[in-house]
């Protein structure tokens, strides 16, 4: 349970202006959160949310973000953690949405416009209590958790591939996949970094960061559980 307002709060969204929005108002409305990021991009907020230095409490995911889609962006860290409290948010249709994304572990679906409402439904999620609102989850955070890892694992089942697999390669950022895909071609840190206009040292924590991410306890290790995970 969290004292009231206070807890951590994140922002996924594809439109800088929503962002900067959201961010404002929400910190407006609940002064006592503590609004820790915001990002563009669907599998940098996975990857954050998977990592616990920096996985806020409540993430509030853009439905209709470009590349990885809000659903599939509340699925993936439904699917790995009961921690995180999902709330879909839109300016379209909440009906388009609505079943595919509670069906995908977030908790409700809120009109984006109305950001005083999406504050009330943090707070009471936040707090263990079910927000009034029509498109909400009749499943906990840690029931959805738990059908969606044995959903997971009958798939895993069915076509051979260990669920801790998707899990390892959606934790990535992109720039971790680049580097390791350069790593595993024989190239150096000095080669990497040259061909992505980065200091020597930025690829080695990029490697550091996706060795620990793979579970590896060095480059070399870290290599081959990437070209593993390719298979």
């Amino acid at each position: 349970m969290y004292d009231s307002r206070r807890f951590s709060l994140a922002v996924v969204d594809n439109d800088p202006l929503t962002v900067k929005m959201l961010t404002l108002l929400v910190r407006r409305d609940l002064p006592e959160v503590d609004v820790t990021w915001a990002c563009r991009r669907g599998r940098d907020a996975v990857a954050r949310c998977l990592s616990a230095e920096s996985r806020p409490d409540v993430l509030l995911v853009d439905m209709s973000l470009e590349g990885l889609g809000g659903v599939e962006v509340c699925r993936r860290i439904r699917a790995a953690t009961a921690d995180v409290v999902l709330i879909g948010v839109t300016s379209f249709s909440l009906e388009h949405y609505a079943a595919d994304a509670l069906a995908a572990g977030a908790q409700c679906v809120r009109d984006k416009a109305r950001v005083a409402d999406i504050c009330d439904a943090a707070v009471a999620l936040v707090n263990g209590h079910t927000p009034r609102a029509r498109y909400v989850s009749d499943m906990t955070a840690a029931q959805s958790h738990a059908l969606l890892v044995k959903h997971s694992e009958a798939d895993a089942d069915a076509s051979g591939t260990p669920p801790d697999t998707i899990a390892a390669i959606t934790s990535l950022t992109d720039r971790e996949r680049e580097v390791m895909r350069l790593c595993a071609q024989g190239r150096s840190s000095r080669e990497i970094g040259e061909m992505l206009g980065v200091g020597e040292s930025s690829v080695k924590t990029y490697v550091m960061r996706a060795a620990r991410k793979l579970g590896a306890r060095n480059r070399t290790q870290a290599v081959a559980e990437w070209l593993m995970l390719q298979d």
